[in-house]
C-alpha cells in the first residue's frame, strides 16, 4: 500500500473524534479549504513560541499574510481564515486552547504533517472526515451515496445524511437556521473530491457536476478577491492527484485504476508563503524576548534559519519551469541567463508577483536589457510576437528580432497577464 505509514498515523490520531466533540470546531467555511489549512498551519509553525502560539501577538501579521497570498479585499473576513483554522486544529487535537488567544501545541507530528505540503493538508482533511464519519455512523450512508446510480437517489441519501449530521454536531443548536443547512456540506465536499462525486450546494442540492479542485480550495475567484489582480493559486495546477489518491486508496469508496506514475513535488507557492513569513518575521525577536520573560520553558524555533531572497527564489523557479535558453534569440549558456521580471520587482504589489515564475523569462543579457521595464522591446501577450521601438529597426545588431515570436507555451498560462501589463507599459512609453 502506498504511504501506509501516513494513513496509519492519521487513523491512530483521529479515530476517536466525533461531531459531539466540544473542543474546537469541525470543518467550517474557512477551514475546509486545503490551502487555508496548509497556510495557517505553516503560520503557526513559524510564529510559535516553543510549545505555544499566541494569536493576539500575530493578528496583524496574519491578516497581512492572508490578504497578500489570497489577494483579498474584504477586510472584515480576513481574520476568520486563521481563527477557523485554529478552531479546526483544536478539534483535531493538534492544538489546545488554554485561554483566550493562547494555544498549546500538543501534537508536533500532526502540525508538521499538515504544514509540509498542500497535498498533506488535504489528506489530513480527508482522513479527519473519514474518522468522524466512521465514529458517528455516517460512513455507511456516505458509501451508499457514492454507489447510488441516479442523481435523485444521491439527493435522498444526502438529505438523510444531513438530518443525522445536524442532530450530532454539537455546534448546531437550531437545525432550522440557514447556516445549519450548509454546515454538513463541507466534509461531504472534501470526501467527494477524492471519490469523484457530485458537488453539494448550500441549499442542500446535489448537482450533476463533480467536485473539482477549486471546490476544495478557498483561494479562488470570488466576491472577496481584488478584481484588479489575478488570484495567486498556481499551486492548484501543481496539486498531485496521483500522490493523494494513492495515499488514500484504502479509504476511498470510488477507486480508479492505479496510475502508471506518481508525481509529487513542492509548488513554488510554498516558497512564496515562506518568503512572506520571512518578511513578517523581522521583528519576531522582540515578541519572543517578551514571552521568554513570561514562560519558564523557552525554545527559539527559527534561530539561525537562512532567510530566502526573493530574487534567488524567483530565479530558481524560472530554472525549474522554463527551458534553459533565451526564448527570443536562443542563447543557452545558463551561467549568463538572467531571470528577467516581466512586471519589474519594484512595481510588484506583493510577494507573489515578485516571486512568481509566470512573471518572468530567462533571457540573455542583451534581450534582458532590451526587455527591461519595456524600454526597448515587448512581447505581445496574445500571440508571442516580438515588438520593438523604431530606433532599432535598422540596426544591424538587432536584425535577429525581425519577425521573431516566442513559443505558445510561454504565453498560454498566467504569464500572459504580466505580458499584458508589459505591453501596456511599452505602448504608454512609446505611443505605438
Amino acid at each position: 500500500m502506498f504511504n501506509e505509514r501516513i494513513v496509519n498515523m492519521l487513523v491512530s490520531k483521529l479515530s476517536n473524534l466525533t461531531l459531539t466533540t466540544t473542543k474546537g470546531k469541525f470543518l467550517a467555511d474557512k477551514s475546509y479549504g486545503f490551502d487555508t489549512l496548509f497556510l495557517g498551519a505553516r503560520f503557526v509553525n513559524r510564529f510559535r513560541f516553543g510549545e505555544f502560539f499566541y494569536k493576539e501577538d500575530y493578528r496583524e501579521k496574519a491578516n497581512e499574510y492572508y490578504k497578500d497570498l489570497f489577494c483579498l479585499r474584504d477586510a472584515a473576513q480576513v481574520p476568520n481564515y486563521l481563527t477557523e483554522t485554529l478552531a479546526l486544529l483544536v478539534f483535531a487535537g493538534v492544538l489546545d486552547l488554554e485561554k483566550r488567544g493562547k494555544y498549546k501545541i500538543v501534537d508536533e507530528d500532526l502540525l508538521d504533517f499538515i504544514s509540509s505540503s498542500f497535498e498533506h493538508a488535504y489528506i489530513f482533511e480527508y482522513m479527519l472526515c473519514y474518522c468522524v464519519f466512521k465514529h458517528d455512523g455516517l460512513w455507511n450512508i456516505y458509501q451508499q451515496f457514492c454507489n447510488a446510480k441516479t442523481l435523485k437517489a444521491k439527493q435522498q441519501l444526502y438529505l438523510k445524511y444531513r438530518d443525522i449530521y445536524t442532530q450530532k454536531d454539537s455546534r448546531i443548536r437550531n437545525p432550522e437556521r440557514e447556516w445549519a443547512n450548509f454546515t454538513p456540506k463541507y466534509p461531504m465536499v472534501i470526501l467527494n473530491y477524492a471519490n469523484k462525486q457530485n458537488m453539494i450546494t448550500r441549499t442542500l442540492r446535489v448537482k450533476p457536476n463533480l467536485v473539482v479542485r477549486t471546490d476544495i480550495a478557498l483561494n479562488v475567484r470570488g466576491t472577496r478577491a481584488n478584481a484588479n489582480l489575478p488570484k495567486k493559486n498556481a499551486y492548484l495546477e501543481d496539486f498531485s492527484d496521483s500522490y493523494v489518491l494513492e495515499t488514500l486508496r484504502p479509504y476511498l469508496v470510488t477507486k480508479d485504476e492505479r496510475p502508471k506514475q506518481i508525481t509529487y513535488s513542492d509548488s513554488f507557492s510554498i516558497d512564496v508563503a515562506d518568503t512572506k513569513l520571512d518578511m513578517l518575521d523581522t521583528d519576531n525577536a522582540t515578541i519572543e524576548s517578551k514571552r521568554k520573560m513570561q514562560e519558564s520553558k523557552y525554545k527559539q524555533t527559527n534561530g539561525g534559519m537562512k532567510v530566502r531572497t526573493v530574487q534567488g527564489e524567483f530565479r530558481s523557479g524560472l530554472l525549474r519551469t522554463l527551458p534553459h535558453k533565451c526564448p527570443i534569440c536562443g542563447f543557452t549558456y545558463e551561467g549568463f541567463l538572467i531571470a528577467s521580471h516581466i512586471k519589474p520587482y519594484a512595481k510588484c504589489e506583493d510577494t507573489y508577483d515578485a516571486m512568481n515564475p509566470q512573471n518572468g523569462l530567462l533571457m540573455c543579457p542583451i534581450c534582458d536589457k532590451l526587455f527591461e521595464s519595456a524600454n526597448f522591446m515587448t512581447v505581445d501577450y496574445k500571440d508571442g510576437r516580438v515588438i520593438y521601438i523604431d530606433d532599432i529597426e535598422h540596426e544591424k545588431d538587432f536584425q535577429y528580432l525581425h519577425n521573431r515570436t516566442i513559443g505558445i507555451n510561454y504565453i498560454d498560462c498566467e504569464r500572459k497577464h504580466y505580458l499584458r501589463w508589459h505591453n501596456e507599459e511599452f505602448h504608454r512609453k512609446h505611443g505605438q
